[in-house]
């Protein structure tokens, strides 16, 4: 009995808020935080972040098909299925319509609202799930300041990102209300809100498809548990079944091409847990080092929801599993900081207290507001969100960032001294797909053929085999035009014009052209002749040559 006391008075006191109150405040903080971090990026262009021409150009074919479901799109006039989840492409449409700012505005803050309205959502999740309720406040200000839980939602391409994580976390909030009440109401709101995710994006689709099993497993193991969620399921086909059954008469089984060939190894995300790469923070991993904490103490407890769900995803989902998994690593992150972070500061804080008893009184009431347990908690958020707001916002410059005047006015003479019936080659220097806005872009702007984009094409077959085709491709920016004339050769490509892009990359200080070889080289080559020399790229007609 002795040793029992001797423990708890070592042991330092749980950390709980002083009311619902300054809950609310501390999450009004974390909301602000995630709004002023996420406007950071995309008020610095006038063009959307990064990607979303494909969907600029399925917004566009859904407008002018009068908002019924189109067969094929016209993004690459390549006969690409319209087979892509269209809730997001409906709603943007109608925004779009219904004001007087135009569809690229629209593309532009659609995501960072509906991203804003999913911390919102997550919230209510951790409401649900997580324990002690104290986490709940560092649990929201680490989503709101991971990476990964916003850095592809605020993309132009985020409209559909971004809708589909929302849903996909409120899907899993109803999931979880319904294992641990089994109240069959929110077996109908699972089934609406599980259609809405399978209705925005296929990876929040399969990411809620096998998490809800996964709550199924640790929460409700019995026959009630798995008649409500048959009954989900069919909810969910019912919602779904006016887009699947559409897209299967018109194109078959052949849609589900990206199942079968997501562009990634099956193990990439198991790599990158083992390499501890999960959080994508751009300098010290912070966020990821509490969320370890916060499994070790889950662990400790035999609480193994969250650190199973962690592994899970990495297992199952190859493509963007650090996407998916920011929803349990913020948990974990709130649950290292006030079960592991906070008592060790309150240590530290009371040890100081008792060095300085003799100081001075400005310092000892300094000390005494710190042991204060709020303010103890505000103290390390704040430190915690200046240091991650600025490394995300430092690191992630070159990705965020939108089309500049100079390359739109490039590929708006492209679009209209060209005939629509010429092949493009775009040369960027940017090896990763998923980087290359001016490749995805180019197409949506001028409705002409890009012979190497990647976008769009996990709906026909072939997506790691067009992705590596298009890495040996921008690997000729640092070649000569050789390079460009094996590589059409060798993959039975026929093109007319090259594009390459001007966009000067800071190494240490120095303005450096990627792509200034191939400039040089195509402008030596009797087979190509400059059409278009401006600031923001450089234009080649191929004149000669087989």
């Amino acid at each position: 009995m002795a040793i029992r006391e001797r423990a708890l008075v070592m042991t330092p006191p749980r950390i709980r808020l002083r009311g619902d109150v300054h809950t609310l405040l501390m999450i009004g903080q974390a909301i602000l935080v995630a709004l002023v971090l996420r406007l950071y990026f995309v008020l610095r262009s006038d063009f959307p972040l990064n990607d979303g021409g494909l969907f600029y150009s399925m917004v566009r074919d859904l407008q002018h098909a009068h908002y019924r479901l189109p067969a094929y799109t016209s993004y690459n006039l390549d006969g690409i299925p319209f087979a892509y989840p269209p809730l997001a492409f409906y709603l943007v449409g109608l925004i779009d319509s219904l004001g007087p700012w135009s569809l690229l505005s629209v593309m532009r803050f659609f995501p960072v609202t509906v991203s804003v309205l999913g911390l919102g959502a997550f919230v209510l999740l951790c409401q649900a799930m997580l324990r002690p309720k104290a986490a709940i406040v560092p649990a929201t200000f680490a989503f709101a300041l991971l990476p990964m839980a916003f850095v592809w939602q605020v993309m132009g391409g985020g409209i559909t990102r971004s809708l589909g994580q929302l849903f996909s976390i409120l899907a899993l909030w109803q999931a979880y209300l319904l294992y641990t009440r089994g109240d069959r109401r929110h077996a109908l709101w699972l089934a609406i809100l599980a259609g809405c995710t399978v209705l925005s994006h296929p990876e929040a689709a399969w990411f809620t498809a096998y998490s809800i099993p996964l709550l199924y497993v640790f929460l409700a193991r019995d026959r009630h548990g798995l008649i409500n969620s048959i009954l989900a399921g069919l909810g969910t086909l019912a919602v779904t079944a006016p887009w699947w059954v559409t897209v299967l008469i018109r194109h078959g089984i052949s849609t589900l091409k990206p199942a079968g060939d997501p562009g990634w190894p099956f193990y990439h995300g198991v790599v990158q847990l083992l390499h501890l790469d999960i959080t994508r923070e751009p300098t010290f991993t912070m966020l990821g080092g509490l969320a370890l904490l916060g499994a070790f103490v889950c662990l400790s407890r035999r609480e193994y929801l969250l650190p199973a769900w962690v592994l899970t995803i990495h297992v199952l989902q190859p493509r963007a599993a650090d996407q998916r998994a920011v929803i349990p690593l913020a948990m974990l992150a709130g649950i290292g900081i006030i079960e592991v972070l906070l008592p060790l500061l309150s240590r530290v804080v009371r040890a100081t207290t008792l060095f300085w008893s003799s100081g001075s009184g400005i310092l000892k009431g300094v000390t005494n507001s710190l042991l204060d347990r709020t303010w103890l908690l505000q103290v390390t958020l704040l430190v915690m969100a200046v240091q991650s707001a600025v490394s995300t916002a430092y690191a992630f410059n070159p990705l965020l960032t939108g089309l500049s005047p100079d390359e739109r006015a490039a590929m708006e003479w492209a679009g209209t001294s060209t005939l629509r019936t010429s092949p493009f080659i775009v040369i960027t220097g940017e090896p990763w797909f998923g980087q290359d806005k001016t490749s995805e872009w180019f197409p949506a702007l001028t409705q002409r053929v890009s012979v190497d984009v990647v976008q769009g094409y996990e709906w026909v077959g072939g997506f790691a085999g067009r992705i590596a085709r298009h890495e040996q491709l921008q690997a000729c920016a640092t070649q000569g035009s050789g390079c460009l004339e094996n590589w059409a050769r060798e993959h039975g490509i026929r093109f007319s014009y090259v594009y390459v892009t001007r966009r000067p990359a800071n190494v240490e200080g120095v303005l450096i052209d990627r792509t200034a070889a191939i400039q040089a080289s195509l402008r030596s080559d009797p087979r190509y002749v400059v059409v278009y020399d401006g600031p923001g790229a450089v234009i080649f007609q191929r004149v000669g040559g087989s």
